[in-house]
């Protein structure tokens, strides 16, 4: 089979789409058929360069977190699913043996998570094993495209925004990168929940799109000002925001918070080192809600919503698995509005209305 394979870390040029063997399956596990992977900064670029920040896997290796296709294979001990299932991935594996784990929390707050797509081979192929405990069934209202924007960006900001920070209609939220994949996530949820938002970004070609979802103010990271320009827009301040920059808007963003805030953290996509006055934090009684990734039901939940179009997924580049070097340059450009998908070539090259009638 093809896959998107990198023999060592570095740039998108140790990316290659070659031939590999195609996987067995265990008792536990189900064959895929990929029909659609997005492209992530942290499970595949950062993974793709870094390593993910320990060994984690060995060389050569296949990322891809959140692939969604068809069941075509599944082993004996596999329940849940049947071949010719169309299924998403939950990409969290929990260890089952943790203390959270015995206390019943989600899989991601499991002390000794792994990830689909890091610590093993993931679904940039044409094919890929997956664990039955992690497959999602989807409706056929839900496209897989649509499918593989859900496991990494949304649940992860459906977690904070909802299990954690508890956004509500009387709050005005402030989104920073709006325009990335969560950032995005975090304007369709709230538009979902009713939610107002101030999305801030750094390029001036996005503000139509991020008012076109939902975003009542737009402000630009470039003016130095634009945290004093938040509380001029609110009564003293954001009631919440949500922060994935890390070290670059850190700051910022705290002091454009009101009295009382909230904010939620899961990436540091600029940097991982925050300076912070614990005096303003107090006094100010702000609440920090740092966590990673989202939980199985923030899937289904979000899998359930774009069944019923309350969400539709923007999908700013659709690019066949051979051009995936070009993907991830459109990637680290921050000029997309919503998600990047990779498709397997042999079904990019059919085009998406042959495989839906295929599919109908």
């Amino acid at each position: 089979m093809k896959a998107i394979a990198f023999h060592e870390l570095g740039g998108p040029e140790v990316l290659r789409y070659e031939d590999v063997p195609l996987p067995t399956i265990k008792s536990d596990e189900v064959l895929i058929r990929v029909h659609a992977v997005s492209i992530n900064p942290g499970p595949d670029t950062f993974s793709r360069t870094h390593g993910f920040g320990d060994p984690s896997f060995a060389l050569p290796h296949v990322s891809g977190s959140d692939p969604a296709g068809e069941v075509v294979a599944a082993g004996d001990a596999v329940q849940t699913v049947t071949v010719g299932d169309r299924v998403v991935v939950y990409p969290v594996m929990r260890c089952g043996t943790c203390e959270f784990c015995a206390r019943g929390l989600p899989a991601n707050y499991c002390r000794n998570f792994r990830m689909f797509g890091v610590h093993t081979w993931g679904g940039r192929a044409e094919y890929a094993t997956v664990r039955d405990d992690l497959l999602v069934k989807l409706p056929d209202q839900v496209s897989y495209e649509a499918a593989a924007t859900l496991p990494v960006s949304y649940i992860t900001t459906w977690h904070g925004m909802v299990d954690r920070a508890a956004v509500t209609p009387q709050d005005t939220m402030l989104v920073v990168g709006a325009g990335g994949g969560c950032g995005v996530a975090a304007l369709q949820i709230a538009r979902h929940l009713g939610v107002p938002t101030i999305a801030l970004t750094g390029s001036t070609d996005k503000i139509d799109r991020l008012y076109a979802l939902g975003a009542e103010h737009v402000l630009s990271y470039r003016d130095p000002d634009w945290a004093a320009k938040v509380r001029s827009l609110t009564t003293n301040g954001a009631s919440v925001a949500f922060d994935n920059c890390g070290e670059a808007t850190w700051t910022s963003t705290l002091a454009a918070l009101d009295r009382g805030g909230r904010m939620f953290c899961s990436g540091a996509t600029t940097g991982d080192r925050l300076a912070v006055d614990v005096r303003t934090l107090y006094r100010e009684q702000i609440t920090l809600h740092f966590y990673v990734q989202g939980t199985r039901a923030n899937l289904e939940q979000l899998v359930g919503l774009v069944a019923r179009a309350e969400i539709v997924p923007p999908i700013d580049h659709r690019l066949p698995m051979s051009e995936v070097r070009e993907a991830e340059h459109l990637l680290a450009s921050h000029q997309q509005v919503g998600k990047i998908i990779l498709v397997p070539d042999e079904i990019y090259n059919k085009g998406p209305v042959a495989i839906e009638k295929a599919r109908a």
